[in-house]
Formats: C-alpha cells, sequence, structure tokens
C-alpha cells in the first residue's frame, strides 16, 4: 500500500486519487510523481537519463523496477522515439542516424543518449512540425537498414518487445488517426518497409496521448510495477 503519493500534472494526481490502493494524494510544484510507502520514499522522474534507472517500462526488467528509490521515464516525444527505436537499438541494428519528424517540441540530447544507454551509438535527426492533434504526439520514424533484414524480422522484434505489454499496441488497419490513441493510455505503433540495395528504409509511425502513455499514465504505470502492483491497476 501507498501510504502518500504527490504529483503536480493534474492528470496524474486525477488516476492517483482513483487509485485503490493509495491511501493519500497531494499536489506538490515538482514534474513525475513520488510516493512513500512507510519508512520508502521514491522518486519517478520524467526526461532524466542520469537517473540511475531510465527508459521505458517495456523496455527495463522488472526486478531493478522493484529495487529502485529513483527512476526516470521518458519525457512525452522521447517516449515515441524510444517506442519507435528501443526494438532495433537492443538488436543492435541502429548504424545510421535515424531521422523523425514530430508534431511538438522536443530534447534530441535525450534521446540520443537514452540510445547510448541501450548501445547505439547514434544521433537522431528531429525535425519539429507543430501540429495540435487536441492532445496527441506523433511521430514518424524514418531508418536505413541493412536490406538482408527483411520486415518479418524487423516486426518480429517489434513483437517480442511488445506484444506482451500493457501499453504498447502495434496498429495494422488502414487508417491511421490521432483517435486510436486520444485519451487512452496506449500507444499505437505501425511499420512499413520500402525495399532497396544495400539499405531499406524503414518508417515506424507512433501515436501517443500526453495524459496517456506519454505522460500520466506511464508515471502511474511505472509507480505500480515498482510497488509490486497490477500494471494497469488505477490506469
Amino acid at each position: 500500500m501507498v501510504d502518500l503519493a504527490l504529483a503536480c500534472d493534474p492528470r496524474t494526481i486525477e488516476l492517483l486519487r482513483h487509485h485503490p490502493r493509495i491511501k493519500a494524494v497531494e499536489e506538490d510544484g515538482e514534474t513525475g510523481l513520488r510516493f512513500i510507502c512507510g519508512d520508502w520514499r521514491r522518486t519517478i522522474r520524467v526526461g532524466d537519463t542520469r537517473a540511475p534507472i531510465y527508459g521505458l517500462v517495456e523496455t527495463i526488467d522488472n526486478n531493478p523496477l522493484v529495487c529502485a528509490d529513483v527512476i526516470s521515464i521518458p519525457s512525452p516525444t522521447s517516449t515515441l522515439a524510444l517506442i519507435g527505436l528501443a526494438p532495433l537499438a537492443t538488436a543492435a541494428i541502429l548504424s545510421d542516424s535515424p531521422m523523425m519528424i514530430v508534431n511538438a517540441e522536443t530534447d534530441p540530447n535525450e534521446i540520443d543518449e537514452a540510445l547510448t544507454l541501450m548501445g547505439a551509438n547514434v544521433s537522431v535527426g528531429v525535425h519539429v512540425e507543430s501540429m495540435d492533434l487536441d492532445g496527441v504526439l506523433a511521430a514518424t520514424i524514418m531508418i536505413a537498414v541493412n536490406s538482408e533484414i527483411g520486415i518479418a524480422e524487423i516486426c518480429d522484434l517489434y513483437r517480442e518487445r511488445y506484444e506482451r505489454s500493457f501499453y504498447i499496441r502495434e496498429f495494422a488497419g488502414d487508417t491511421w488517426q490521432p483517435e486510436l490513441v486520444r485519451r487512452t493510455p496506449f500507444a499505437a505503433y505501425r511499420l512499413a518497409m520500402a525495399d532497396d540495395y544495400p539499405e531499406s528504409l524503414l518508417t515506424v509511425r507512433v501515436l501517443a496521448d500526453l495524459s496517456g502513455k506519454a505522460g500520466a499514465a506511464q508515471a502511474v504505470h511505472a509507480m505500480n510495477v515498482m510497488c509490486g502492483f497490477e500494471e494497469s491497476l488505477g490506469i
């Protein structure tokens, strides 16, 4: 049981107040989420690659999270970038600098540092095309990959990483629009490849709501794993 949870984001506070395993919730002025269990004070930061543990919940083993005092989840647009790039980075497939087009300001340094933590020494080129999608973030990521690696193998990498996750879902339908994720805790991704030689162009599209996987829901998800609760509790 969590004795006290503290946050400043209104949506995070709303989720915490409806969480069945939290006794009390207070508002404070710091980003992220702090919570107290007995004498144990724990912190979830946002966008701090220098934290003892940093990354998407889906790319971190549960055991370190359960034992950690301090972790950091990615900032909103970095969340989209890592959803799109983490399976390739951990499989050592990223050998060239990807390009990301995103509809909101982002910190390319955070993305590069996050990929370095995964063993990928590349720099992501970020181009911002400001567009108001009513709370939804959208990213298109383009990566050159060795043409000997087919789309089936690429798809398997993403499914191996995300198929059993709660909040990252593959979407292969014809319609790709913000309504897929708006006001939900889920991120959606889709893959496409233009075959060429010696490199093919892989395109990864990612959508997530700022109050969902790109924000409050991700913070509460991380807290649930840290506490050993069901991952979907309160979300």
